[in-house]
C-alpha cells in the first residue's frame, strides 16, 4: 500500500512531469524560429530547461531514495527564486521595455541601460542565493532553525508577483497598453497565473509546510506542479507569446493638403501584377490626413479615437527591400516587416505564418482604425499550404471587423489558379486592378461627402 501511495503520488507526477517539459522542449524546438527571435522567447526556454531540471533532480532522488537529499531545501529556494525572477523578466519585457522586445535590440538596449528593473530584480534574488547558499541548511530541521531565511525568500517571490501585477495595471492606467481581447486577455492572464503558481507551490508546499514538519499535502503538491505546467504549456503555444510588438507612429508626408476619402473598414483584396497601387493606396491613407469636418464612425467622442481616425497609423508586410519602400513613396516612421529568411531587427520567416498572423492581429488590437498592408502573399505560399495561408487570412479579416481596421492585401491573381482565388476572394472586397481603386477612391468620397451635408 504503501509503495503504491508513493508510486502514485510521488513517482509517477514527476515523471508525467518530465514528459510534459520533454514535450514543450520539442515544440520549442520545431517553432523555434519564431521563440528564438525575442526575448521573451529565450526566457520561456531558461523556465522550461530550469524545470527540466528540477524534476530530474527530484525524480532522480525519489527513485534512489536517499532520504537526505530528496528534501535538500537549498534546491527548492533556487528554484523560487529564479522562477520568480524569470516571471519579472519576461512581464518587464512585454510591458515596460517592449520597445526592444527582439534579441538584438534588447542587447544594444541593456549595453545603453545595464540599470533597469530586470537588471536590479536580478542581483536582488542573485543576494538571495548567495545568503541562502552561505548558510546552507540542509534538512528541513536546518531551514526550521533559519526560519528568518524563510521570510527573505517570501519577501521575494511576494514582491515578485506584486510586480508582474502592478506593471501591465498601471501601464494599462495610464494609456501605454491598450485592454486586449477578452480572449487574448484571458489567455495572458493564464500564462502569468500558471507561470507564477509553480514557484509559489514549491515554496509554500516543499519549503515552508515541510519546514513545520507538515506532510499531509505531500501527496497533492507533485500533482499540482504538473497541473500548472500543464497550464503554462498550452497558454505559451496557443497565445500570442512569440509575436512581434510593432509600435507604430504617425506618418508625417512630405505633401500638404487633406484626403478627400477614406475608404470604409474591412479586408480589401487589391488584384494586381504589381503593388504599386496598392501601396500608393496605403501611402495616401496614412500620409494625408482627413478634413477635418469628416464624420467620426459611431458617434465617438473620445479624442484619442477621433485623431486615429483622421491620422490613422500603418504597418506594412512586405517581399521588398523596407529601404527601398520608404524612399520610394516617402515612409519615414511606418514600421516595416520584411518577409525574409535572413535574420534581423523587423524580420519574419516566410515559413512562420502563425508568428506573422498573430503579430499583424496584434497591430490591430493595439491601434485601432489602422491600415495594414500585406504584401507577399506570392512568396508565402511558395512556402506554406495555401490552407494554412488561407485560414491565416480568415484570422486577419475578423480581427479588421473587430478593431474597425483596413487590411489592404496585395496579390497577383496569376499565381493562384481559379479555385484557389475564388476562395481567397470570398469575404473580403475584391478590387481588380487601377481603374476599380480609382473607382473606389471616387465612390468613398461621395458618400463622405454625402454624410456631411447630412449633418
Amino acid at each position: 500500500m504503501v509503495e503504491l501511495e508513493y508510486v502514485l503520488g510521488d513517482l509517477l507526477p514527476r515523471i508525467a512531469g518530465l514528459a510534459l517539459v520533454t514535450l514543450s522542449l520539442l515544440l520549442i524546438y520545431r517553432a523555434r524560429r519564431e521563440f528564438l527571435i525575442f526575448v521573451r522567447g529565450w526566457v520561456a526556454i531558461s523556465f522550461v530547461l530550469m524545470l527540466a531540471l528540477f524534476w530530474l533532480y527530484e525524480t532522480a532522488m525519489s527513485l534512489t531514495m536517499t532520504t537526505d537529499w530528496t528534501r535538500h531545501p537549498l534546491i527548492g529556494i533556487a528554484f523560487v527564486v529564479t522562477a520568480s525572477w524569470l516571471s519579472v523578466f519576461v512581464v518587464s519585457a512585454s510591458t515596460l521595455y517592449r520597445r526592444n522586445t527582439e534579441v538584438d535590440a534588447f542587447r544594444i538596449w541593456l549595453k545603453d541601460n545595464p540599470i533597469n528593473l530586470i537588471t536590479v530584480w536580478g542581483i536582488f534574488g542573485l543576494a538571495v542565493l548567495v545568503v541562502s547558499f552561505a548558510i546552507g541548511p540542509r534538512s528541513e530541521e536546518e531551514l526550521r532553525v533559519e526560519s528568518w531565511l524563510l521570510a527573505l525568500v517570501f519577501v521575494y517571490l511576494s514582491l515578485s508577483i506584486l510586480i508582474d501585477m502592478a506593471i501591465p495595471l498601471s501601464k494599462r492606467a495610464s494609456g501605454e497598453l491598450r485592454r486586449p481581447p477578452k480572449e487574448y486577455s484571458t489567455s495572458t492572464a493564464l500564462l502569468a497565473t500558471a507561470w507564477v503558481s509553480l514557484p509559489v507551490l514549491e515554496f509554500a508546499f516543499d519549503l515552508l509546510l515541510r519546514s513545520e514538519g507538515n506532510d499531509d499535502f505531500e501527496a497533492l503538491y507533485p500533482w499540482a506542479m504538473v497541473f500548472m505546467f500543464l497550464m503554462l504549456a498550452r497558454s505559451m503555444f496557443s497565445s500570442r507569446f512569440a509575436s512581434l510588438v510593432v509600435h507604430a507612429e504617425v506618418e508625417m508626408g512630405e505633401r500638404g493638403g487633406f484626403r478627400p476619402y477614406d475608404i470604409p473598414r474591412g479586408t480589401y483584396l487589391i488584384e494586381d501584377e504589381t503593388n504599386s497601387s496598392s501601396m500608393r493606396l496605403f501611402t495616401e491613407l496614412v500620409s494625408l490626413p482627413l478634413r477635418p469636418d469628416v464624420t467620426i464612425p459611431d458617434g465617438s467622442e473620445s479624442a484619442t479615437d477621433t485623431l486615429s481616425f483622421l491620422i490613422p497609423k500603418g504597418l506594412v508586410v512586405t517581399r521588398v527591400y523596407p529601404e527601398r519602400i520608404r524612399e520610394t513613396y516617402h515612409l519615414q516612421v511606418t514600421p516595416i516587416i520584411w518577409l525574409t529568411e535572413s535574420t534581423g531587427d523587423q524580420r519574419i520567416p516566410p515559413t512562420s505564418v502563425t508568428l506573422l498572423t498573430d503579430t499583424m492581429i496584434r497591430f490591430m488590437e493595439s491601434n485601432p482604425n489602422s491600415i495594414v498592408l500585406m504584401d507577399g502573399m506570392e512568396y508565402l505560399l511558395t512556402f506554406n499550404d495555401f490552407n494554412r495561408v488561407l485560414k491565416s487570412l480568415d484570422a486577419l479579416n475578423e480581427t479588421v471587423w473587430i478593431t474597425k481596421s483596413r487590411l489592404l492585401i496585395s496579390l497577383n491573381p496569376k499565381a493562384l489558379d481559379g479555385k484557389q482565388l475564388a476562395m481567397v476572394e470570398r469575404d473580403r472586397i475584391v478590387v481588380r486592378g487601377k481603374d476599380e481603386l480609382e473607382e473606389l477612391k471616387r465612390s468613398s468620397e461621395r458618400l463622405a461627402q454625402a454624410k456631411a451635408e447630412s449633418q
